[in-house]
């Protein structure tokens, strides 16, 4: 864990992996590689992305090129941050939230058969309904799986009072 200014809202690591595994509002960002970019090179550089975990590592998938793979390819450290919930507290004139933070490196699968067991993981959590075998098959060659290398992490709460 990485320390925090206010350790009584601090959560432990098993609740930021949790919330990391639970998030489906995920951030990646990365270190931009893009000198044409409003703020240059090695400026940050966010995008949305779908996790999942999967034996134990976190993953995700995306095209094989363009801006984010290329930021990925110059610079492999990236932050994710997630949000569990966030809620008004009126009366605290402030807002009740979990939130986490992680610091990592980011590597490109490039084992076939790990790529169509990670993007079987990601359809069984984003669309468990779906029996996709045909459409992971067409995918595999198409799409980039990326592991992340956990560095550290800060899991942040803080409940109504």
């Amino acid at each position: 864990m990485v320390p925090m200014r206010r350790p009584e809202r601090e959560m432990g690591e098993a609740d930021s992996l949790r919330l990391l595994r639970e998030s489906l509002w995920v951030t990646l960002s990365t270190v931009n590689a893009r000198a044409e970019s409003p703020l240059g090179l090695a400026s940050p550089y966010a995008v949305p992305i779908s996790l999942v975990e999967y034996e134990g590592k976190f993953y995700f998938h995306s095209a094989r090129q363009g801006h984010k793979i290329d930021n990925l390819k110059r610079d492999k450290r990236v932050c994710i941050t997630c949000v569990g919930y966030a809620e008004p507290d009126e009366k605290a004139l402030s807002v009740a939230y979990e939130s986490v933070t992680v610091f990592a490196t980011a590597e490109e699968v490039t084992s076939r058969e790990k790529k169509i067991r990670v993007l079987d993981a990601l359809c069984k959590r984003f669309a468990p309904s779906q029996h996709p075998e045909r459409q992971i098959e067409a995918m595999v060659g198409v799409t980039g799986i990326w592991e992340l290398q956990i560095l550290g992490s800060s899991g942040k709460q803080r409940k109504f009072e």
